[in-house]
């Protein structure tokens, strides 16, 4: 558990701020990898091993979120596509509608 200690001075008073702040499992991987990570390779090999750690930290969405959101992504994606048509139909009307009053 990290203790967090911060002074504020605003020109008018000085206020103390503390804190207790549990680590969460993500800033322990974190500080895990920067921990194994001693040896800084050069090139390719060190871009690509940093890509490898950091994708090990990366929080993967379940079947069940992709699922979910792929399916509302296309029936939105269907409803504006007929939203467009009904808008195109309705604007093509009323361009016969104006070329038939004039012509």
């Amino acid at each position: 558990m990290a203790k967090l200690n911060m002074t504020v001075d605003n020109g008018l008073d000085e206020v103390k701020l503390e804190s207790n702040k549990l680590e969460s499992k993500k800033d322990k991987k974190v500080k895990d990898v920067n921990k194994k990570e001693k040896k800084v390779k050069s090139g390719k090999e060190s871009y690509f091993s940093l890509v490898r750690k950091e994708m090990k930290l990366v929080t993967w969405p379940t079947r069940k979120t992709v699922v979910k959101y792929s399916i509302v992504t296309i029936i939105m994606v269907a409803l504006l596509a007929l939203f467009f048509i009904g808008i195109s139909a309705l604007f093509d009307l009323l361009y016969t509608l104006v070329q038939g009053w004039i012509g």
